[in-house]
C-alpha cells in the first residue's frame, strides 16, 4: 500500500534524509505521491522528494524529474539536475539531462555537467564540448574541459 502524502512529507523532510533508506521502503505506487511533492510550494520537500525521484529508476519517476527540469525555480531544476546521475540507464533521461545543459542559470548548468561527470555520460561529451567554447564564467569551463578530457 502506498504512502499518504503526509507519511512522504514526514520521511523526507529532514534536515539530512537518508534518500537510499527512504526510497528502500517506497514501492512504485509511491511515484504518484513523490510527483506530486515535487510540485509542492516548498522548495525543500519539492527538492527532496525530486531527489527520491531518481533513484526510483523508472520511466515513471522520470516523468516527475522532466516536469521539475522545466520549473521556472531554478532550485527545482537544479534538483532534476542532480537527481538524474541516478537515472542514466532510463530511457529519455539522458535528453532532459542535456536540455539542462542549455539552461539559462549557470547553478543549472554546472549540476548537469557535474552529472554528465558522475554518470560518465559519453553521448553528451560532444555538447559539453560545445559549451566549454562559449562558456565565459571561468569554473565552468574548467570544469567541461575536465569533463571532455576524461576516458
Amino acid at each position: 500500500m502506498p504512502f499518504t502524502k503526509e507519511e512522504l512529507i514526514k520521511m523526507i523532510n529532514l534536515d539530512e534524509p537518508d534518500y537510499v533508506a527512504i526510497v528502500s521502503k517506497l514501492s512504485q505506487d509511491d511515484i504518484p505521491t513523490l510527483i506530486e511533492l515535487s510540485k509542492h510550494s516548498n522548495p525543500a520537500i519539492a527538492t527532496k522528494a525530486i531527489s527520491c525521484l531518481g533513484l526510483m529508476k523508472s520511466d515513471k519517476a522520470l516523468n516527475g524529474i522532466q516536469e521539475a527540469a522545466k520549473h521556472s525555480n531554478p532550485v527545482i531544476r537544479v534538483a532534476a539536475a542532480h537527481s538524474i546521475r541516478n537515472m542514466v540507464n532510463v530511457r529519455g533521461s539522458v535528453q532532459v539531462l542535456e536540455g539542462l545543459l542549455d539552461d539559462a542559470d549557470i547553478g543549472v548548468r554546472k549540476f548537469a555537467l557535474k552529472t554528465v561527470d558522475a554518470a560518465n555520460i559519453s553521448s553528451l561529451k560532444e555538447k559539453v564540448k560545445a559549451m566549454s567554447l562559449k562558456e565565459v564564467n571561468p569554473d565552468m569551463k574548467t570544469l567541461s574541459q575536465k569533463i571532455i578530457q576524461k576516458p
